[in-house]
């Protein structure tokens, strides 16, 4: 089943029944693929995607014997223009990027200019919204400080979006236990007996159940040593979200850990991870991290509307669970458990159903809206459960009948009618949609 029948279903369902040697990076180029909770507030803030999104790391190369910054970038194809190409029958996107990186004399050591495009399908045209371009680069640097500056450019449309980072290369060599950077890993799997892995490039963790932290930690030693260390999640406000101790036995040279995590703790807000040292009490590593919605409407930031407005899809039951919770905090869990529990794609920080969901409540305000919202109207209600109609009749003005509309829904072989009773636009179904337990979905 694709992935837009699947929303379908899950949006009707209610109405029917109540890298490296050992590991290779899996960058996929179309993998289906959100500042901190005001929680005084009750507000939300929603992710807008970036036009790209990039992360540097910095690893030690026992090939070059120097530190290795690779960057990852991802570019969402919803942000770039496409056009058909005639002779493929393919729709392309050009892009081109730039990236510069300096040292702390302001000195550059790397100047590249690359072009690339995007080829897509017809069928993959309509999928863009969960799909990016990813792109890896490696630079091989000496100790210090640098900035990398990246810039991005659609041929197409002309537009460049730039953004910077400073990264500090570690002499690897001169200490005796170190670590790299810290990489975000949204998914990993076996193939061929080898481990292939997602990066989570932007930094939020989103819809995702969990994630895996991936780091490499040097003996520079001649001999293996047990080392212990300790990794601890804290929020903006510094308090502990997550905290293990791990014990490791080093092998001289390059030892790669994974160590998954439990998001079910990190709700609404901006995170830090810290890798210390325990047997030296160094801070080895440091990432930043976020979890923000991800595909809801700019406007909606009340999360007690979002949860309102979550009645065409969830039982009476499970919305009250959400509005009795006890704080904003455990309201705030119950509302990211319930869509992620109705993800399609689970290993992405998009929730395709929840943002389809988010976008019809909006298409449905901007249409159907007069003296209440437009979410809460008949043919509001129906175009979120259902889409939109394959035919409309629409008939204003016909002489002794009130103004009525049909719509036509041949999938699912569904017609509903509605008539405007009071001749001010508020149309009503002529007969009610209702659920199993024989009760109207809708206030």
């Amino acid at each position: 089943m694709n992935k837009s029948k699947q929303i379908k279903v899950d949006l009707i369902s209610k109405f029917k029944k109540g890298f490296f040697t050992l590991f290779i990076i899996s960058i996929v180029m179309f993998s289906f693929a959100d500042s901190y909770s005001q929680l005084e507030n009750k507000n939300i803030e929603i992710d807008t995607r970036d036009f790209f999104y990039f992360d540097p790391l910095v690893f030690y190369s026992k090939e070059q014997e120097k530190a290795r910054l690779d960057i990852y970038l991802e570019i969402p194809l919803e942000n770039l223009q496409f056009k058909k190409n005639y002779s493929t029958k393919n729709y392309d996107a050009s892009i081109s990027y730039n990236i510069k990186i300096t040292n702390s004399f302001n000195e550059i050591v790397s100047n590249e200019t690359i072009s690339d495009y995007v080829t897509t399908t017809k069928a993959e045209q309509k999928n863009l919204e969960s799909s990016s371009k990813y792109i890896v680069k490696e630079f091989y640097l000496n100790p210090g400080n640098y900035n990398v500056d990246i810039s991005i450019s659609d041929i197409n449309t002309k537009k460049e979006k730039v953004k910077k980072s400073s990264v500090e290369i570690t002499d690897f060599v001169k200490k005796d236990i170190s670590a790299s950077n810290i990489m975000l890993v949204s998914n990993i799997k076996e193939e061929n007996g080898k481990k292939v892995i997602t990066p989570l490039i932007e930094g939020n963790i989103g819809n995702l159940k969990t994630i895996y932290l991936f780091f490499e930690v040097y003996n520079s030693g001649a001999s293996e040593v047990v080392n212990d260390f300790t990794y601890t999640i804290t929020d903006s406000k510094n308090q502990v979200m997550e905290k293990d101790n791990l014990v490791y036995t080093l092998n001289p040279g390059i030892n790669k850990y994974f160590e998954k995590i439990s998001t079910s703790n990190l709700i609404f807000g901006d995170y830090k991870v810290e890798i210390k040292n325990n047997n030296s009490g160094e801070i080895l590593s440091i990432k930043e991290f976020e979890n923000k919605l991800s595909g809801i409407p700019t406007n909606a930031k009340d999360l007690n509307i979002l949860i309102d407005q979550m009645i065409y899809i969830a039982s009476s039951e499970e919305i009250d669970k959400i509005k009795k919770a006890s704080s904003t905090e455990l309201k705030e869990k119950y509302f990211v458990e319930f869509w992620r529990s109705k993800d399609p794609s689970p290993y992405t920080s998009k929730n395709e159903l929840m943002t389809e969901y988010y976008k019809r409540i909006s298409t449905a305000n901007e249409r159907y809206s007069h003296y209440i919202d437009g979410w809460k109207t008949d043919m509001g209600m129906v175009f979120i459960i259902y889409g939109e109609p394959n035919n409309i009749e629409r008939h204003p003005f016909n002489e002794g009948v009130k103004p009525y509309e049909i719509w036509e829904f041949y999938n699912e072989n569904k017609q509903f009618i509605f008539v405007d009773e009071t001749g001010f636009g508020d149309y009503k179904l002529t007969t009610p949609i209702w659920d199993t337990d024989k009760n109207r979905i809708r206030y």
